[in-house]
C-alpha cells in the first residue's frame, strides 16, 4: 500500500483522496484541510522517490524540451492508487463514498482514473490536463459525478492552453464545471472557496 496522511471525521462520512503533483508528497494537500468542508482527507504519496527529495506517480521524459508521458505509466499509477484505497477503506472500516482529485500530475492521473471509469462521488482536478491521446476517449465519456476542473491563467508549468483543451471535450458532461484563475501553477483564495463550494454541494 502507498504511504499516506489522513483525518477520519467518520467512517461514513464522504472521504475525499487526493494526489500530490510531481516533486512534492502526501503532506502538501493535508494542508488544505482547513479549507475543506467536514469529511474524511486521505492524501496518498506516488511510489517513485526523486532526488533530492519529492516523489512522483509516473516517470518524466524531456525531449527537445518536451513533456514525453507513457500512457501505460499512468495507468499502473491508477492500479495502485485504486489498491490503496481499497485497502485503507477496509483497514479503517470506512462506509462513505468516495471523492477523487489531485493537483498537477496528480490532477492527470485522476483524469486517468475518471476515463478508467473510476467510481467517485465527485472529482477535483486542480492544474492538470488530460494526455493527447486520451482526447477521443474525453469527447465520448458518459459520467453523470460532478466534476470540477481549475487552471492558472499564467501556469509557466502546464500551459493554460492545454488545460483548455481538456476543457472543451469534457464540456458536453452534465455537471462538469472549468474555472480558470489570475494564477500560476498554484492555488489561490478564489480557488480555494470554489473548491470549498463545490464539495459542499456535492457532499
Amino acid at each position: 500500500m502507498l504511504k499516506y496522511v489522513h483525518h477520519i471525521h467518520g467512517p461514513e462520512s464522504p472521504t475525499l483522496v487526493l494526489l500530490h503533483g510531481y516533486g512534492s508528497n502526501k503532506e502538501d494537500l493535508f494542508g488544505l484541510k482547513p479549507y475543506l468542508p467536514p469529511l474524511n482527507l486521505l492524501c496518498l504519496e506516488a511510489p517513485i522517490a526523486l532526488q533530492p527529495y519529492g516523489f512522483a506517480w509516473y516517470p518524466i521524459q524531456w525531449e527537445n524540451g518536451a513533456k514525453m508521458i507513457d500512457n501505460d505509466d499512468v495507468l499502473e499509477a491508477t492500479k495502485m492508487v485504486e489498491s490503496s484505497i481499497s485497502e485503507w477503506k477496509e483497514q479503517h472500516g470506512i462506509l462513505g463514498k468516495i471523492l477523487l482529485g489531485g493537483f498537477s500530475q496528480g490532477a492527470i492521473t485522476s483524469i486517468r482514473m475518471l476515463l478508467n471509469g473510476f467510481q467517485a462521488e465527485a472529482f477535483v482536478l486542480m492544474s492538470g490536463y488530460a494526455l493527447p491521446e486520451w482526447m477521443d476517449e474525453l469527447k465520448n465519456l458518459s459520467n453523470p459525478a460532478p466534476i470540477y476542473q481549475s487552471h492558472g491563467t499564467s501556469d509557466p508549468v502546464i500551459p493554460f492552453s492545454w488545460a483548455k483543451a481538456s476543457a472543451e471535450n469534457l464540456s458536453h458532461l452534465p455537471s462538469y464545471t472549468f474555472h480558470q484563475y489570475s494564477m500560476a501553477h498554484s492555488l489561490n483564495a478564489d480557488c480555494l472557496k470554489d473548491i470549498n463550494d463545490f464539495l459542499g454541494q456535492v457532499l
